[in-house]
């Protein structure tokens, strides 16, 4: 009885260990320092956690974007959404769920956040004028924010639905009004649940509206943290930004306000985590029983231990106390740190040709950030569409 005891405990330090989340630096990214994050993500793939793999590549992804390398970028959103785009496990993480940590395996995200790899791939697709795969990218974003294992929710990022109806009319494809409305159905249920954002919402009004797109990701995105008696619950709490809300000009005249089609920080409450936390809950219940019942059993075989009984308790309560020691519980914490807590659209119609656009990234008492602002020069086509991914970041001092 004694050498299986002992073969357990043998495993003990293996069994308990985790995955930490990669210390990215988001106070560089946040500053503008786009060369020394990507420097940072590339080390990191190069040497860190394999099974972080995914986050550093958004993280990398997102940098490449910043310093205008929009190609390099689409690779490398496409080798995260690889990694985080399917449900399956090895056999050695389906042995981890039951018993080890969550964080002992490969980080695949949350729904909000392969929604969000999604976004960004889509726009790397269009730069490239693949509007029919943009669209594919954006249909897979869909489902991903919409399923989660074997469960099914209800699908509610306008963004992404408002997104395919657009690029469905950009390669001419059908379909484009069925989106169109469920992007409408979209932002109605996020916000009787408590998304920001507004039911009348003028970009689905007119959601064909424009040939001058601009996406605009605000503010800094939720930390997840591990919450309850054995930290088994996946919780998010918001991020301070000074950013809310922006507006634009276009040769020195105003095209709005832009509008909220996607809350991130919504999203990530309501949906990331719910595929594993009736594990975790049934873990962290099995992990209090065995300890209390392991806790007994020893006690009663110690002040019995001269007896064939009390020996017998002693290694059952130790071997439960092993066991117990042995299940995680502890909900994974690992996230992508560098998302934005909204992202905005505005549109406009305007005249082809070039112009001087100017967005400026307002406070919540509706001032602008001089720090934030971009003065971009823009070609607006004399057929087709013009689209602008510029975030609520200092601009890139220089391209690498």
């Amino acid at each position: 009885m004694r050498l299986p005891l002992l073969a357990v405990l043998a495993v003990l330090p293996v069994a308990g260990c985790s995955i930490s989340q990669p210390s990215v630096p988001v106070g560089s990214y946040l500053g503008g320092d786009y060369v020394a994050v990507r420097t940072f993500a590339e080390t990191q793939e190069a040497e860190g956690d394999v099974e972080n793999l995914a986050i550093v590549l958004n993280v990398k992804g997102q940098c490449q974007l910043a310093l205008g390398d929009v190609d390099a970028a689409r690779q490398t959103f496409q080798t995260a959404a690889q990694i985080m785009g399917t449900w399956a496990t090895s056999g050695n993480e389906v042995t981890a769920a039951i018993v080890g940590s969550e964080s002992s395996k490969t980080y695949k995200g949350d729904p909000y956040e392969k929604a969000m790899n999604a976004f960004y791939l889509s726009y790397c697709y269009l730069q490239k004028g693949e509007p029919d795969n943009a669209r594919a990218a954006l249909k897979r974003g869909i489902l991903m924010d919409g399923e989660v294992a074997d469960e099914k929710f209800q699908a509610d990022n306008a963004l992404l639905f408002w997104m395919a109806g657009r690029m469905s009319r950009l390669f001419g494809a059908s379909g484009a009004e069925d989106y169109f409305k469920e992007a409408q159905t979209a932002n109605t249920f996020s916000i009787e649940h408590d998304a920001r954002g507004d039911v009348n919402n003028a970009i689905l009004a007119s959601p064909e509206k424009g040939n001058l797109v601009l996406l605009l990701p605000i503010g800094l995105g939720p930390k997840k943290f591990a919450d309850g008696r054995e930290e088994e619950l996946a919780r998010f709490s918001p991020q301070s930004h000074p950013a809310v809300r922006a507006q634009a000009t276009l040769d020195g005249e105003s095209l709005g306000r832009s509008w909220i089609l996607n809350d991130v920080d919504y999203q990530a409450s309501t949906l990331g985590g719910t595929a594993m936390e009736g594990i975790r809950k049934g873990k962290a219940v099995f992990k209090r029983s065995t300890r209390i019942g392991g806790t007994v059993l020893v006690n009663e075989g110690l002040n019995n231990l001269d007896s064939d009984e009390g020996q017998a308790a002693a290694i059952v309560g130790g071997a439960l106390l092993v066991f117990s020691a042995l299940t995680s519980s502890a909900a994974d914490v690992r996230h992508w740190p560098t998302l934005p807590s909204t992202v905005q659209v505005l549109v406009a119609e305007v005249p082809p040709g070039e112009h001087d656009l100017v967005v400026d990234f307002l406070d919540g008492s509706g001032r602008p950030l001089p720090q934030l602002q971009h003065t971009v020069r823009i070609n607006v086509p004399s057929t087709g569409e013009a689209w602008f991914l510029i975030p609520s970041l200092p601009p890139a001092a220089a391209k690498p």
